[in-house]
């Protein structure tokens, strides 16, 4: 009999095992792949605060110097230094770092294995059945088991946002001069803003020897225009030269996910010795395109509630975390930017402000008929940022 099992050796269930084995519990994590992070086939950028509880320098592809925020098709770019340290890094890479820190506070990581159910305290895997007290399911955005035993329900269209992306990979001399970077230590990321063919969001990161571009768009618009997320892709990558941008690279890696936009306090964290963590919670934050952030968070909670106080423990240190919090508040913003009319709305007056003032006058036609709209989006900001 274990104190704790953990399904998933992702951000969130490593975090969790670390942190509960720390503090003496008999811990075991469950592990699909054959590997932590075996799943993930690429990489993401990540804030070096939100690891802290690893407390050791994660592994890095290159340190992001500057954020450059496009929006439409080129239109307008802002440059923004980071205040905080930003670094790139492949999941498989970070993956196998986080469990590792766990296996070294004393949990055992069992790969190749696949959680199938819970009942109780009995977890029953392809393998055979194991036994925890607690149990913590940190099994991604397809949380099978999570949905299986009713502890929250499969997300609807109007709560995805369907990503894809691509990995080009060549030689770091290659991405250095084609990102303008000094080093190959520094590294840039790009985020975009579109509006064509359907409104969404883009991302740009450098790794060493390669670059990953990817697009994500809401599925309520893929179902509404009938357009296939791979169709988006390429449509975009066109008219903001990506194409060119890697001419030469070789495509390594093609990857897709849904991204939850919706979860808890909806869904509870926990009922009982199960617990919800990370994505399975629904625990990304859209504002800051942060996901394994929270996943972190969440899991260490997590792995001290179940040491010290249960469910109630953890249901209270999830609202009085800032970023978990700010996620929530966020909740009721996000879902108006997203719609297509609010989304083209703000790309479309940015870019019409920013162009008519290198013109010599400034166009603010859009927004002053529209004050309702940015009067009401204002106060949902207002309570993000409370």
């Amino acid at each position: 009999m274990y104190d704790l099992i953990i399904v998933g050796s992702g951000p969130a269930g490593s975090a969790s095992a670390l942190v509960a084995s720390k503090m003496g519990l008999k811990t075991l994590v469950i592990e699909r792949g054959s590997e932590p992070g075996a799943k993930n086939v690429s990489g993401a950028m990540v804030r070096v605060e939100d690891l802290r509880v690893f407390g050791a320098e994660p592994p890095l592809e290159r340190e992001v110097r500057r954020v450059r925020l496009v929006l439409g098709k080129g239109e307008v770019e802002i440059n923004v230094r980071p205040r905080d340290r930003l670094i790139t890094t492949g999941r498989l890479k970070l993956d196998k770092w986080m469990a590792s820190q766990a296996e070294q506070a004393g949990a055992l990581v069992l790969n190749k294995t696949t959680a199938l159910k819970v009942e109780g305290e009995k977890v029953v895997t392809d393998r055979g059945e194991v036994y925890g007290k607690s149990i913590i399911l940190a099994e991604g955005a397809n949380p099978l088991v999570s949905m299986d035993m009713g502890l929250r329900r499969d997300l609807t269209p109007e709560e995805t946002v369907q990503t894809v992306k691509e990995v080009y990979s060549l030689n770091k001399d290659e991405v250095n001069k084609r990102l303008g970077l000094s080093s190959d230590l520094e590294g840039i990321s790009v985020r975009y803003l579109f509006q064509d063919p359907v409104p969404g969001a883009g991302f740009l990161y450098t790794y060493k020897d390669s670059i990953a571009f990817g697009i994500g768009v809401h599925m309520r618009s893929l179902l509404r225009h009938k357009l296939r997320p791979q169709d988006v892709l390429e449509e975009v990558k066109r008219y903001l030269g990506i194409p060119e941008l890697v001419k030469g690279f070789s495509l390594r890696e093609y990857s897709a996910k849904i991204i939850p936009e919706n979860g808890y306090p909806e869904w509870r964290p926990c009922s009982g010795n199960v617990y919800l963590v990370g994505d399975a919670l629904g625990l990304v934050n859209p504002i800051t395109f942060n996901g394994i952030g929270p996943a972190v968070i969440s899991g260490a909670l997590a792995g001290e509630s179940v040491a010290r106080d249960g469910c109630e423990g953890y249901e209270r240190s999830l609202l009085r975390d800032p970023e978990i919090s700010q996620i929530v508040k966020g909740r009721s913003l996000i879902r108006e930017l997203v719609k297509e009319e609010n989304l083209r709305f703000y790309v479309s007056s940015a870019i019409d402000v920013a162009t008519s003032w290198t013109g010599g006058s400034i166009s603010m036609s859009g927004i002053r008929e529209n004050p309702w709209k940015l009067m009401k989006h204002a106060l949902l900001l207002m309570e993000v940022t409370a």
